[in-house]
């Protein structure tokens, strides 16, 4: 589903899908707290996705965001429990990332500390729970990582 942005109404953006306008807190605060850091990183919304399952229940909405040789999404997933950010090569369609192939979590390709997984899943765990609100993790998630994952990315699927 494509959204359409319309700002003229209020400073608060909305957004519709076929003729529903959807402003939800999620939708706020993504465009509000992760919104001007992909902005700087020449990043622009590309795309909403709050499609329902088989089902007719939400189980995930994504925000998708593209620059000229690549795409993020940050998402909240009620399945996964998870609110999070991906990337990927800009030539892939819009597709969530749990379930999509050639969506990576930015964290692939940094550095990480010579720890065993569960220390290292409890030092993530303890990283998460400190913020008050997950999308200002998620923020500061890709301001730490975008510089190699964005490198990361352009090497394990080169376009040209």
């Amino acid at each position: 589903m494509r959204a359409h942005t319309d700002t003229s109404a209020s400073a608060t953006l909305r957004y519709t899908w076929e003729g529903h306008s959807v402003a939800s807190e999620f939708s706020t605060e993504v465009q509000t707290i992760v919104g001007p850091l992909l902005e700087r990183l020449g990043f622009a919304l590309d795309e909403i996705d709050d499609s329902p399952d088989e089902g007719g229940r939400r189980q995930h909405i994504a925000y998708y965001y593209r620059s000229p040789d690549c795409k993020m999404q940050v998402y909240e997933s009620s399945r996964e429990g998870e609110v999070n950010c991906m990337i990927a090569p800009a030539n892939l369609p819009n597709e969530f990332g749990l379930r999509a192939e050639k969506w990576q979590f930015l964290t692939r390709f940094s550095k990480r500390p010579d720890l065993p997984l569960a220390e290292l899943a409890e030092l993530a765990r303890a990283e998460y729970y400190a913020y008050a609100n997950p999308l200002e993790w998620v923020r500061d998630r890709i301001a730490k990582n975008y510089e190699a994952a964005h490198k990361g990315i352009l090497e394990m699927y080169p376009t040209g």
